[in-house]
């Protein structure tokens, strides 16, 4: 297993990481993370002081884990739209007809008490949970936990009246008015949603403008990452500079395997389909280097590449 990406995941549950890499110079393609000012974890080859002129400095997050505590019918429109945005999305109920695979079919299922749950270390890198539960007890208990787990946002469906209820609960039982402050309830963003499709725009709309507020931080693909954690023998591209409107982010990754398969994204496109190829030539050539490479989408340069949207992205295509 590899001790880099396995100390990411378990790192990235609980704490700020930041990433360095070297971009210019000898040495290209080596990163390490840093919890502060410590070094945790590195790839490198060669040594480095960190310092050095031409490091990419990066503040780690990572995309969208969407938790739904209860699997009923605004669930099920939560899991339909979430699906769409290609968000990681678990199910917790202990009702195998509102927790199944027919149900769920591209979920992480929980079928068991929310406390088997909840108190048990999950996989989720600061998820977002969304509280659906069916009753008083089951919101109380899911929220209680949920605050203090890590996470990047809790809500909490819910009449004024059972919001109130439930957070007089909590407030007797020794949770702080500040800590409750922390939910969003009543949940989702006020656009008069009346239907539980549109209660679930609502719900997702709000946790997309939670999640955007952060636009600093590059957003890593938990599983992608799982998948590095258990593999060697790879090479990995990701975006490393971005202008102009080209259809990805700094942080975007794809990893091509010896297999020839491929997994993640650089944004699509025929850029995609030329770092693969580029990806796959090193796989085949040991001698090919790790290397940056940048793709120019200007009007100039667009139409050789299938691309009209302008800008450029500068690829790091690293060997693991």
């Amino acid at each position: 297993m590899n001790h880099y990406y396995t100390t990411l995941l378990e790192r990235l549950k609980k704490e700020s990481l930041t990433r360095k890499t070297v971009l210019e110079g000898a040495g290209i393609g080596d990163e390490a993370l840093f919890c502060g000012t410590q070094m945790i974890a590195s790839l490198a080859h060669q040594k480095h002081t960190w310092q050095e002129e031409g490091l990419l400095t990066e503040k780690l997050g990572s995309k969208i884990e969407l938790v739904l505590c209860g699997g009923g019918h605004v669930a099920k429109e939560l899991y339909t739209l979430a699906k769409e945005l290609e968000m990681e999305i678990s199910i917790l109920d202990e009702r195998e007809e509102f927790c199944n695979s027919t149900l769920y079919p591209k979920a992480s299922l929980f079928c068991a008490p929310f406390a088997e749950t909840l108190n048990k270390e999950q996989s989720w890198i600061k998820p977002y949970f969304v509280i659906v539960t069916r009753g008083h007890g089951f919101d109380r208990f899911c929220l209680q936990r949920c605050l203090a787990l890590p996470h990047s946002y809790i809500g909490m469906i819910g009449s004024k009246n059972k919001v109130a209820i439930t957070m007089g609960n909590l407030k007797q039982e020794g949770t702080s008015e500040e800590t409750l402050s922390e939910v969003y309830s009543p949940i989702g963003l006020s656009i008069g949603a009346v239907t539980a499709a549109e209660i679930a725009i609502s719900i997702l709309a709000q946790v997309i403008s939670v999640y955007r507020k952060d636009t600093n931080s590059v957003r890593l693909d938990p599983k992608l990452l799982r998948n590095l954690a258990d593999k060697t023998g790879y090479i990995l591209a990701r975006v490393v500079r971005k202008s102009g409107s080209a259809p990805c982010e700094v942080g975007f990754q794809i990893a091509v395997f010896s297999d020839g398969s491929s997994q993640g994204t650089v944004g699509g496109g025929l850029v995609e389909a030329n770092t693969i190829e580029h990806a796959k030539a090193m796989l085949n050539d040991q001698s090919l280097p790790n290397s940056v490479i940048r793709y120019g989408l200007d009007n100039t340069k667009a139409g050789s590449l299938g691309m009209i949207c302008g800008g450029e992205v500068a690829l790091l295509f690293q060997r693991q």
